[in-house]
């Protein structure tokens, strides 16, 4: 897969550099010209001097990516991109290396490892390094000096806001909050009681006035869910680091000297405050890390919650068990499956079982399929080329005199922007999509993820390669005697193919019972379809109407395969 990094920093977010839109499309012809699919990494308004990379996540996630193999490719306009600090390059370019990831700057490969280009790339890295330091010192200087001054920069703490001058104010309807925190503290409630109590009584947190949105990675799939800033709740460490911070006592610390701001809560209580949070905590002894190869994957087919991994290895707790048990909306009574069993019968129907490599790597593509996928594609670049122009026409607006301070115009503006985002992400998932289903790179593909399976990978790369095969794995439990029978269905990426298997409750004979695939059926057929459910609904008296693209036929080809797991040559990670 091709990495496509692109930065921009916050004094060069309105215009005067290389617009993050560019740097993007620019790699995305340069994946398919590669004929291999792609994922973005942005940082936008970040700046690349600083030698903290955790300030940048995406850069972070690009190298963790790097390192597990994922990407193979990485594509950046240029190399300013990627760094203004020698540091990160030196960092950067040791991570490509041990992970023989090739470099591809403006779409041409760059070996790092001649010496030439090592000593070329150094010189560069260090004109980069020694410009944003000459604009970076600037700018610092009026920050420093401004915040001496006891003036704001950047985000405020909760419970102040940026007041006349630029000077600390206090919010009092947020200072309320954070009075009320310091006594539940001092009641000994513990943070995350303070903050399921803020919770339930639905107090807005700092991110409540914000519009857009954040992200957060999955620790085991390594996936982004994206959340709104306004749907932000409260969290024992948020609730922890209030009670922590000497602000709220009148002393703001900038680079390590106190500087006076206004005070919400009084020193010596504040004081008493923290010597008695030590008091509220729980002793806990060290955490044990366990290692869990379906985590992200598995899914239950009663309730639709995921199933993840619970193991203790001084109990005898060790399953994947359906989240919807403990959901108080849902009550879902299914079993939890072994999780030595599970994990050893998906590493032999992926990897030792030939029948599946020839049965996949076969598979025609499915033009019916490319076919919808090339009109959504159409159909959304359609809509962002419509977005843009309705963005471009709210600058044009926001520059006249009279409408600068139009917040109606501001707020389209922001909303527009936040779609065209959208539709980016969305445009990328279908570009994707049909880069995977081409015929040749599925052949391609499959061959390479099961060629490289040993039995004696580690966690890490066994986990890599199961996750590149496997879409999903549903598992419905049905009760009978003596712990009742599993259905499993696995699906799996880049095909409409899943396999079909039965289990008892041992765990340890998996029989192939089916693999089904769509149907290619016409437009005519789908019409057909949909009229006809659509009138048996009527008939039943259910109202409502059937989304005819939603509508699919699957084929079955029936097997009976058994996989005979040895109980003592279960796979154990940990």
């Amino acid at each position: 897969m091709i990495g496509i990094y692109c930065r921009i920093s916050k004094q060069k977010a309105t215009g005067q550099d290389v617009s993050i839109e560019t740097q993007q499309n620019l790699g995305i012809e340069f994946a398919k010209s590669e004929g291999m699919p792609f994922k973005t990494f942005i940082d936008e308004g970040i700046s690349g001097t600083g030698d903290d990379i955790s300030k940048r996540p995406e850069f972070v996630m690009l190298l963790d990516s790097i390192k597990k193999g994922e990407i193979t490719k990485v594509y950046c306009i240029d190399q300013s991109r990627i760094e203004r600090n020698n540091a990160i390059w030196n960092l950067f370019t040791h991570t490509m290396l041990n992970a023989g990831c090739l470099y591809y700057p403006n779409g041409r490969f760059l070996d790092l490892d001649i010496p030439e280009n090592k000593l070329f790339t150094g010189i560069i890295s260090l004109t980069n390094t020694f410009y944003a330091s000459l604009t970076g010192k600037k700018v610092k200087m009026a920050i420093a000096a401004n915040a001496k001054k006891g003036k704001t920069h950047g985000l405020t703490a909760y419970g102040y806001t940026k007041g006349e001058g630029g000077f600390f104010q206090i919010k009092e309807s947020e200072a309320a909050v954070v009075k009320r925190i310091f006594q539940m503290s001092l009641d000994g409630l513990g943070t995350y009681t303070i903050a399921n109590k803020l919770n339930e009584e639905e107090v807005p947190t700092k991110f409540s006035q914000f519009t857009g949105h954040i992200k957060r990675k999955d620790s085991y799939t390594n996936q982004l869910t994206t959340y709104n800033k306004a749907n932000v709740r409260w969290r024992g460490n948020v609730i922890h680091d209030i009670i922590r911070n000497p602000i709220y006592k009148g002393t703001r610390y900038w680079n390590g000297e106190p500087v006076p701001v206004p005070a919400i809560i009084d020193e010596d209580y504040w004081q008493e405050v923290n010597d008695n949070l030590q008091n509220n905590k729980k002793k806990v002894g060290k955490r044990e890390e366990y290692h869990y190869l379906l985590n992200g994957l598995v899914y239950c087919a009663h309730c639709n919650s995921e199933l993840r991994g619970k193991k203790r290895l001084k109990g005898r707790d060790s399953a994947y068990k359906c989240k919807g048990k403990k959901n108080p909306n849902i009550k879902c009574d299914s079993r939890g499956i072994s999780i030595a069993k599970l994990e050893t019968f998906i590493i032999h129907h992926l990897f030792v079982s030939k029948d599946l490599q020839k049965f996949l790597a076969g598979l025609a593509e499915s033009k019916e399929e490319s076919s919808s996928l090339k009109t959504k594609l159409i159909r959304e670049k359609k809509e962002v080329e419509r977005l843009i122009r309705v963005e471009r026409t709210a600058y044009k607006h926001l520059l006249d005199p009279d409408f600068e301070n139009d917040e109606v115009i501001k707020e389209e503006l922001k909303t527009t922007k936040q779609k065209i985002k959208d539709k980016k992400q969305t445009i990328e998932v279908l570009e994707n999509k049909l880069i995977e289903r081409d015929a040749n790179n599925r052949v391609k593909r499959v061959k390479n993820i099961i060629g490289k399976y040993r039995f004696d990978a580690g966690f890490d790369d066994t986990k890599r390669l199961v996750h590149s095969l496997v879409k999903k794995i549903t598992i419905q439990h049905n009760k009978g005697e003596r712990g009742g029978t599993y259905f499993i269905k696995i699906w799996f990426n880049g095909f409409d193919e899943l396999s079909f298997f039965m289990t008892d409750w041992e765990a340890l004979r998996w029989v192939w019972v089916s693999q089904t695939r769509t149907e290619e059926i016409t437009e005519a057929e789908r019409k057909e379809m949909k009229a006809d459910l659509e009138e048996r609904m009527k008939l039943s008296g259910e109202k409502g109407s059937i989304d005819a693209t939603s509508i699919e036929v699957r084929e079955s080809r029936s097997l009976y395969s058994v996989i005979h797991l040895n109980r003592d040559e279960l796979i154990q990670f940990d």
